[in-house]
């Protein structure tokens, strides 16, 4: 299958505790499976501290509890595309958003895998690289495991942060 790249750029990122629904006002990165046997491998996440002062950034990977519905489709600046441009696109693609008319839900659940993604928003860099086999994975299109939500968790000691980040992901 091909890799795809899903950016955002721009966003504030306004913190909110795990286990509550985003609200419109918190921005959020969010990938949904297409349909129900879809495997999803997440290669890499990479998160670009863009605040003008010294800011935690408690950023997080979680699956989501509840999903969301009707997500918006994406706008510049931000995408989602082949790394690959001879690729081809699978005939199911994946959903990536960053808004819907109900958001997610991140999971607060303790048997649910958590993914530590934190920075100082002050021009800090953090860049998670899946080693061989340790894929982050995503299953078919329901919770929790059809769902996957990058966001800034206040429970993670996040505050309100600009940043800018990426997903490489590959589905199958």
């Amino acid at each position: 299958m091909a890799k795809r790249l899903f950016t955002t750029a721009g966003l504030t990122y306004n913190a909110v505790a795990a286990g509550s629904a985003i609200t419109a006002a918190v921005n959020y990165m969010a990938l949904k499976g297409a349909v129900a046997t879809q495997l999803v491998d997440v290669l890499e996440i990479k998160v670009s501290g863009m605040a003008v002062a010294a800011t935690l950034g408690g950023f997080v990977m979680k699956r989501a509890s509840t999903i969301e519905t009707t997500p918006t489709a994406l706008a510049t600046p931000n995408s989602d595309g082949l790394m690959y441009p001879g690729g081809t696109a699978i005939a199911s693609p994946i959903v990536s958003f960053i808004a819907a008319a109900t958001n997610p839900t991140p999971s607060n659940t303790v048997t649910d895998a958590t993914l530590d993604l934190g920075i100082n928003s002050f021009g800090g860099i953090i860049r998670w690289n899946a080693a061989p086999t340790q894929e982050w994975k995503m299953v078919g299109l329901t919770a929790p495991a059809g769902e996957c939500v990058l966001f800034n968790s206040s429970t993670a000691g996040g505050a309100n942060s600009a940043a800018n980040a990426h997903i490489i992901y590959e589905p199958y």
